[in-house]
């Protein structure tokens, strides 16, 4: 399982990258979209700052009652900004510039590792189950 570390930014920014979040971010603003791409914590946060992730899916009406793991979709904040409707024949017309646009996408993905470094110190995972654990004594079906 990939690791990274919360004291760490680098590591992180290694474990779920730039072109991986804007591929994501991308494919959940579609409007038809049934699956969500992004990453997921695994484990806590361990003493030295380590935790484990993997990129994910799921699908958008999933959730984890349970508390196993915690799932992270990036959305980018205006997805629509740089087009708006046009005088000729009513379609969408580019505005804005290159450059203001790759300022927006590298302020987006800095947020959403921001989001995820806090959602992994914050996560709060159920304890493993051990030998003599009470959630494992009485009767399970059959």
């Amino acid at each position: 399982m990939p690791e990274a570390n919360v004291n760490d930014r680098a590591s992180v920014e290694r474990l779920y990258p730039r072109e991986e979040f804007e591929r994501d971010a991308g494919e959940n603003a579609r409007a038809k979209a049934t699956v969500q791409r992004g990453i997921l914590i695994v484990s806590a946060v361990a003493a030295d700052g380590r935790f484990g992730a993997e990129r994910a899916s799921r699908h958008v009406g999933e959730e984890d009652p349970e508390g196993d793991t915690v799932f992270l979709a990036p959305f980018s904040t205006q997805a629509s900004a740089p087009l708006q409707q046009g005088d000729a024949y009513g379609g969408p017309v580019e505005t804005g510039d290159a450059l203001e646009s790759a300022s927006r996408k590298a302020d987006d993905y800095r947020a959403f590792i921001d989001r995820l470094v806090e959602a992994a110190k914050t996560a709060r995972f159920k304890s493993a189950v051990g030998r003599n654990d009470e959630r494992l004594k009485g009767f399970h079906g059959g």
